[in-house]
C-alpha cells in the first residue's frame, strides 16, 4: 500500500501526535475512550495472514479488548473487534474522537435497528451514559462529564448535548455506508467466510426491559 496515500491529509496525523505527546491527555483517553493509540501505524492483526479487507489501512491504535481501529485509504476510520466483526465508524479522524468522546460506548449501539425508532434510541442514550457515568466515577479519579469537557477542549471539538439525535446518527450513517468496510476468514481447505459486519447485531425485547418500557 502506498503510505502517503493514507497519510494524504495532515491533519490526521496532527490529532494522533498531539495526543501522543501529551502523557496526561493520553491516559484521560485511555481511560475515557478506551483507545490506546500506537506510536506509528502498522499492519493490521490478520491471524497469519488469515484475513483480508476490501480495503487497505494501516492500524493506528486497539482497545481495551484487543479490536484495532484503523486509518483506511479512502481517509475513513475503521475497526475491527476482537470478536471478528469489521466496519467503518467514523468520517475521520476528527469524528472518530467526537464519537469517543461523546457517546458512552459505541459497542451498546450495534443494532441497526434501534436507530429507527428515535425515541426509544434516546431513552436508551440516557439509560446507557448515567449507567457508565456511575461506574466512571466510582472506579477513576476523574469525573464523567468534566472528563468529556477537558478532553473536547485539547482536541478542539464539541461536547454533544443530543448524542442519540447528532453523534450516534453519524455513526450509523457512515457504518452503513457503501461500499462498506468488510473482512474475509481464509480457511485453511480454502473456504472464503465473510466476517459480521459491525452493526448486525439483533436489538432483542432486552432493550425495552433496560429502559422500563
Amino acid at each position: 500500500m502506498n503510505k502517503n496515500n493514507i497519510l494524504g491529509s495532515e491533519k490526521i496525523m496532527d490529532i494522533l501526535k498531539k495526543i501522543l505527546n501529551n502523557p496526561e491527555l493520553t491516559e484521560k483517553i485511555r481511560l475515557k475512550c478506551d483507545i490506546e493509540l500506537y506510536p506509528e501505524l502498522q499492519d493490521l492483526y490478520d491471524e497469519d495472514g488469515h484475513i483480508t479487507w476490501n480495503i487497505e489501512g494501516k492500524a493506528f491504535g486497539a482497545d481495551g479488548s484487543g479490536g484495532e481501529f484503523v486509518l483506511l485509504s479512502d481517509g475513513t476510520i475503521g475497526f475491527n473487534s476482537s470478536e471478528g466483526e469489521t466496519g467503518r465508524i467514523a468520517e475521520n479522524m476528527k469524528e472518530l474522537f467526537s464519537l469517543l468522546i461523546n457517546c458512552p460506548c459505541f459497542f451498546d449501539f450495534l443494532m441497526p435497528d434501534i436507530y429507527a425508532d428515535k425515541a426509544l434510541l434516546k431513552k436508551y442514550v440516557d439509560k446507557i451514559e448515567k449507567e457508565y457515568r456511575e461506574e466512571f466515577n466510582d472506579i477513576t479519579d476523574y469525573d464523567w462529564d468534566e472528563i468529556k469537557k477537558e478532553i473536547a477542549k485539547e482536541l478542539d471539538l464539541s461536547v454533544d448535548d443530543n448524542i442519540a439525535e447528532n453523534t450516534l446518527m453519524k455513526f450509523y450513517e457512515i457504518a452503513t455506508k457503501e461500499p462498506q468496510y468488510q473482512a474475509t476468514y481464509h480457511e485453511d481447505d480454502g473456504t472464503l467466510t465473510p466476517l459480521e459486519s459491525l452493526i448486525s447485531r439483533p436489538m432483542g425485547e432486552w432493550i425495552r426491559k433496560k429502559i422500563g418500557e
